[in-house]
């Protein structure tokens, strides 16, 4: 098979037409180039009608002599000599030999000339002028003399009286197709090795591109393992990388010892995966519209040409070749179906992915009717492929652009729900350290409520016994106001119970507050508290705004104040006295309960609000009064301030917000 040329990417189509034949063609096996101008017109191109002979192997001086009787036939190269064979048939291959000939006029330079041979299947004599000059393999009528070797060359050649008489003695025995298929060039040595050392850098750059573009590509594969566009598209550039590599001038050769057989396989090969891999590439595109009925046929017929291509004989592996291209027509087609439906339900990508591919597609038709001699236009496979590859890096370009950017935005969005989910882990934590607390109260109330409720039910019960028992009045009235005051006591535990429990469980229930009523209602609740009556009440109320909290949680605070006044007065003084102030302005109330009372000594200040907490255990009090009043005072809002020296009295400062005033 004719090989694609190694003219790659854009450079193929800005050059195209300089590289426009300008040499005539070869007319009845002579070529004339008397007036053609080297530097002008550059190289030619031994395009044209040569002499063929086939199953014949004419040495040069067969066509000087004159008494050599032949019937001239001609073949037109580049071409397959394939329709020249008597006999041949479609699926036969062209095994044989035959012999080519070209007269070409030369016009009259110093410069040294030289000929130009790409690949020849699959061996063959160069002569010049009645004189060997070059044997590529080993050119033979027999197959087991014949040794195949495909490789480019560059030949010198003198003309002689400016006329270069060049004969080719080729033999084909290893491959279905054969003769001179590629253009033979003529010119100046310095031009045509220009033209080599130009081709060579060029596919050898075109070829460590597409390596580290594969390399590139597999590294971000490996770090974004899901995204198997990038594995596919990398191995894609590793398949272009080795092709270019084995096609054209066969770069293989000037930096490996390799032969033709591991050029010519690794080239079926990279062709053979180029199919599979482009589909799966497709796939993972586009995989709601690329159908995998259709993927799970490809890979194994393609498998097929893979497996054959890797143990199986050179004529093997290049014999099915017009198959695949078959192959290729149809994969390229039902893609493009397959992109034109990604570009109608407008896929990310699809408009740029299906125009390079329509541009690639292009170029793949083109090459295959010139590989195949239908139509002599140049190859232009690798600046289709070129022109796709670039836009599919736009395209993976942008996709992980799109990716970054959405995963910025992800970032700032988890940024804040973590801050988030900080500050719900905050009231969590304070939630739990509540709940622990409350458990922790809990556990504590019901211990001591039990005992505090049992003790004076069990002195009661002992006060009741003594009671029936004893005949003497007086010493029965005595027992009765024992067991008055144990009552008294139970109904004080109880008040408070109920306080605690109101506090904890009702949601605050807001109105308007006269602290006048409010402290009017408080001493009149403790009137009749046991020695009530010997302390002397101060009040002083100044409310200068309409005032809003909860009316039962204001009360609890007030009851609870006055009652431990009014409990820890100091009866040895002359004066018992309670303080009641209270100022309600700039949306906050000051209420201040002070007495001379018995007073607390300094190491007991920082307890005394702890739950159940006692000064001293002759106290008639539950230990829940001032934990009542800092909790509800906490509920509202508010604070508490206490001030008490042993044996001077204490004042305690309870500060609550106006709640009206943030509402």
């Amino acid at each position: 098979m004719k090989k694609l040329r190694p003219g790659v990417a854009i450079f193929l189509f800005i050059s195209l037409a300089a590289n426009a034949r300008n040499s005539p063609d070869i007319q009845k096996g002579v070529l004339d180039l008397s007036v053609y101008n080297w530097q002008k017109d550059g190289l030619a191109e031994l395009t044209g009608d040569w002499e063929f002979y086939w199953n014949k192997f004419y040495p040069p001086s067969f066509f000087s002599d004159s008494t050599a009787h032949y019937s001239k036939n001609y073949k037109y190269v580049p071409s397959l000599w394939n329709d020249a064979v008597p006999g041949n048939t479609e699926f036969k291959p062209a095994f044989g030999f035959a012999t080519y000939r070209v007269v070409v006029k030369c016009p009259e330079s110093k410069e040294q000339l030289a000929l130009k041979f790409f690949t020849v299947e699959s061996a063959y004599r160069l002569f010049v002028n009645g004189k060997e000059i070059l044997n590529v393999g080993n050119a033979d009528t027999t197959a087991r003399e014949t040794i195949g070797d495909l490789r480019p060359l560059i030949v010198k050649v003198e003309p002689k009286n400016n006329t270069l008489d060049i004969v080719v003695q080729v033999a084909n025995f290893n491959n279905r197709v054969g003769g001179l298929w590629d253009v033979v060039r003529l010119g100046p040595q310095e031009q045509i090795e220009a033209k080599f050392t130009s081709n060579i850098l060029l596919e050898s750059f075109i070829a460590g591109c597409f390596f580290l573009a594969g390399i590139y590509y597999l590294i971000l594969y490996f770090s974004f393992r899901k995204r198997y566009t990038l594995l596919y598209f990398s191995l894609l550039c590793f398949i272009i990388f080795i092709r270019s590599l084995v096609i054209g001038e066969i770069p293989l050769y000037h930096i490996t010892s390799w032969d033709w057989h591991v050029a010519r396989r690794l080239e079926f090969i990279s062709l053979y995966l180029s199919v599979p891999v482009m589909c799966l590439f497709s796939y993972f595109l586009f995989p709601e519209d690329f159908s995998k009925r259709a993927l799970y046929i490809t890979l194994p017929v393609c498998g097929i040409f893979i497996l054959l291509s890797l143990i199986g004989s050179y004529y093997y592996y290049t014999y099915v070749v017009r198959y695949y291209q078959l192959i290729i027509l149809l994969t390229a087609f039902y893609g493009l179906f397959v992109y034109i439906k990604a570009a109608i339900r407008k896929r990310p990508g699809s408009i740029l992915f299906l125009t390079g591919f329509c541009i690639f597609l292009v170029t793949i038709i083109n090459d295959l009717l010139y590989v195949n001699l239908i139509i002599h236009t140049v190859p232009l496979f690798y600046a289709g492929l070129a022109i796709f590859i670039i836009m599919l890096s736009i395209l993976l370009s942008k996709q992980f652009s799109d990716t970054f950017s959405q995963l910025q935005v992800a970032n700032k969005r988890l940024l804040l729900t973590n801050e988030e989910l900080g500050i719900m882990n905050k009231e969590i934590e304070n939630k739990h350290k509540e709940l622990k607390k409350i458990n922790t109260e809990m556990d504590a109330f019901v211990n001591r409520t039990s005992h505090d409720l049992r003790s004076p039910l069990t002195s009661i019960l002992g006060i009741n016994t003594l009671a029936k028992e004893e005949t003497n009045k007086d010493i029965v009235n005595k027992y009765l106001g024992m067991q008055e005051k144990t009552l008294i006591r139970m109904d004080s535990l109880i008040s408070d119970i109920i306080d605690f429990s109101k506090n904890k469980r009702l949601n605050l229930e807001l109105k308007e507050i006269d602290f006048t009523v409010a402290v009017s209602h408080s001493l009149d609740d403790h009137a009749f508290l046991n020695n009530a009556q010997k302390v002397t009440k101060q009040v002083d109320i100044k409310q200068y705004e309409k005032f809003v909290s909860d009316p039962r949680r204001v009360n609890i605070i007030l009851n609870n104040l006055v009652s431990n006044a009014i409990k820890y007065a100091d009866f040895t003084k002359e004066k018992p006295e309670i303080n009641i102030n209270i100022l309600v302005a700039d949306n906050m109330a000051t209420i201040e309960v002070a007495d001379n009372g018995i007073g607390i000594e300094e190491q007991h200040l920082d307890k005394i609000f702890t739950l159940f907490y006692r000064v001293t255990n002759s106290s008639t009090g539950s230990g829940l009064g001032l934990y009542i009043i800092k909790e509800t005072v906490e509920k509202l809002g508010g604070y508490v301030i206490i001030n008490s020296k042993k044996e001077d009295g204490t004042s305690i400062k309870v500060m609550l917000p106006n709640i009206g005033y943030k509402l």
